[in-house]
């Protein structure tokens, strides 16, 4: 009879301290949103590896402590990104993927439609002001141009901006990864100017050259 992937609890520091030490654990706290992506992922990865998955997890203490593990080590990403990067891995492998190859995947799914450290040089090379009114790529182009400073960008040989401009992009990339979310700031409405009413006698005077015009 086929074993069923049972429900994991938010780790203690006991289970923690009886995990595989690893140096990718993250040290931010997992919601239950994470533990219930872990469990619906174990639960697929059943499915499609059963033979596979009950010759790696043999019983339950060795599920358990496998749920822990990934758990601990796909916290920084979001649960719909462990679900797409779960999906994703079971379409692509033969073989029961890791908690590594996974993370790869989370990394595939962030990063989607974001360009390359070039194209995104490119990209905010040949933009103009007012960049907030820019229709970027992804906000990740605009804040790699902002940090490197655009007069430097429109001013200076590619040679000697790129590496500067990539160096920026590529940390904003990570930070993009690990679930930070990027906005572009508000640009602020254009707004007419509204003139003071002429006084009387200026106005008068306005239509009386204004007909001496005409009369010419």
């Amino acid at each position: 009879m086929a074993k069923h992937v049972s429900d994991i609890n938010l780790p203690t520091n006991a289970s923690i301290a009886a995990s595989v030490a690893t140096p990718e654990i993250s040290t931010a706290k997992p919601t239950e949103a994470h533990v219930e992506a872990i469990n619906h992922l174990f639960t697929e990865l059943e499915l499609a590896y059963h033979n596979q998955f009950h010759k790696a997890f043999p019983d339950h203490q060795a599920l358990s402590m496998a749920k822990q593990l990934w758990l601990r080590l796909l916290v920084n990403f979001k649960p719909e990104h462990i679900a797409t990067a779960g999906r994703q891995a079971i379409c692509d492998n033969t073989f029961l993927p890791t908690p590594h190859s996974i993370r790869e995947y989370c990394d595939a799914a962030i990063t989607a439609g974001i360009h390359d450290a070039k194209a995104a040089y490119i990209e905010a090379s040949l933009s103009s002001e007012p960049r907030q009114n820019v229709k970027w790529s992804h906000p990740i182009v605009y804040f790699a141009g902002k940090t490197t400073d655009w007069f430097f960008i429109s001013s200076q040989p590619e040679a000697q901006v790129f590496p500067v401009f990539e160096r920026n992009y590529l940390l904003l990339l990570e930070r993009v990864k690990r679930g930070e979310t990027l906005s572009l700031p508000v640009a602020k409405a254009l707004t007419k100017k509204k003139q003071a009413p002429l006084e009387p006698e200026v106005q008068k005077e306005k239509l009386k050259n204004l007909r001496e015009q005409l009369d010419l």
